[in-house]
């Protein structure tokens, strides 16, 4: 409010400057001032469109559509209370099994730690803390004013959850589905879960996409070293060229790699119900339940690095769990 109010009173003092001059004077200067004021004056007021624009619409739908899973822990237990997931767009069911569980882990090193934030195999992890409860909102891709946007709306949430329920947690005996409902109609009071689910949709499909160019893109550099291979074993190249080249190619193999384990892991946890219940389905959902174990050995590989404890053998463990991935992920695909 401050910054909108000294940009209208910067204007106001311009025109004002610029109505006195005009009375007190009139030369070949005038023009050129009464161009420049209104070009400054121009200037501020579309200052202030694009950064309410930016405030309030930009940011808002890039960070409803960055959104992935919240989850809310009691913290004097470290039970988990509820949990919504984006992807699905519903409550978790099951609060101690699948990918809820998965997460757990990152929840309470974030706890031990007093973490804020953490960045894990499984997105970027924001936490906000509250007097009984803390809430966790699993996201990616976000930038410093959409996760600001993000920690206000978990504040709010936290605000209204303790308020309403604090004659509850008194004398609570462990009983989480009495908060279920009430948790649902607080998170769709401070995010818009419609705009959430269109939003959610569009990104699923430009994942779609994106899994498809960045297959494509695996196999063209395989196809790179097959024939780097080919001009080797030729003498068309040298060892010292071909080895280095190779590298070269492998990094950014390793790198794409990375990012399409990532986006298919993203989409096997998008509800697509089959038209029967058959043998098919049921492999389907093994490799599923399999992708989420390599995923989990593969986070906890991670937690090593952060914590400086890493060996080689859990480096060359790494490379063969995502080649193990990539493996899944061929097969999924054979499936469908």
């Amino acid at each position: 409010m401050k910054k909108k109010a000294g940009l209208q009173i910067a204007i106001i003092v311009l025109l004002l400057v610029f109505l006195i001059i005009l009375k007190m004077q009139e030369n070949q200067n005038l023009v050129l001032f009464v161009s420049l004021t209104l070009l400054i004056t121009f200037s501020l007021g579309a200052g202030v469109v694009v950064t309410r624009f930016r405030k309030n619409y930009f940011i808002p739908v890039k960070a409803l559509a960055s959104l992935e899973n919240i989850i809310v822990d009691h913290i004097p237990s470290g039970v988990t209370l509820w949990a919504f997931d984006f992807f699905k767009m519903r409550q978790h069911t099951i609060i101690v099994s699948g990918f809820i569980a998965a997460v757990k882990f990152f929840l309470i090193e974030m706890r031990k730690g007093n973490l804020k934030k953490m960045e894990t195999e499984f997105g970027t992890f924001i936490k906000e803390d509250g007097v009984i409860l803390t809430v966790t909102c699993i996201t990616s891709g976000n930038t410093p004013s959409e996760e600001n946007w993000i920690r206000q709306r978990l504040q709010n949430f936290l605000y209204i959850a303790e308020l309403r329920h604090r004659k509850d947690f008194r004398n609570w005996m462990g009983n989480a589905s009495i908060f279920e409902e009430s948790f649902l109609q607080i998170i769709s009071s401070v995010i818009d879960i419609h705009k959430a689910m269109k939003l959610q949709k569009r990104r699923i499909v430009k994942m779609e996409k994106k899994k498809h160019k960045l297959h494509a893109e695996l196999k063209n550099l395989d196809s790179k070293i097959d024939i780097i291979e080919k001009q080797f074993i030729n003498g068309k190249i040298s060892e010292e060229e071909f080895e280095t080249r190779k590298t070269r190619i492998k990094q950014e193999y390793t790198r794409i790699r990375e990012y399409y384990i990532n986006t298919c892991f993203l989409l096997s946890r998008v509800i697509r119900k089959p038209k029967e219940v058959n043998k098919v389905s049921k492999k389907v959902e093994s490799i599923k339940d399999t992708f989420l174990d390599i995923k989990i050995e593969i986070a906890n590989l991670q937690v090593k690095k952060m914590e400086g404890v890493i060996t080689p053998n859990d480096i060359r463990n790494k490379v063969k769990l995502q080649e193990k991935l990539t493996a899944l992920i061929e097969n999924l695909e054979n499936l469908k």
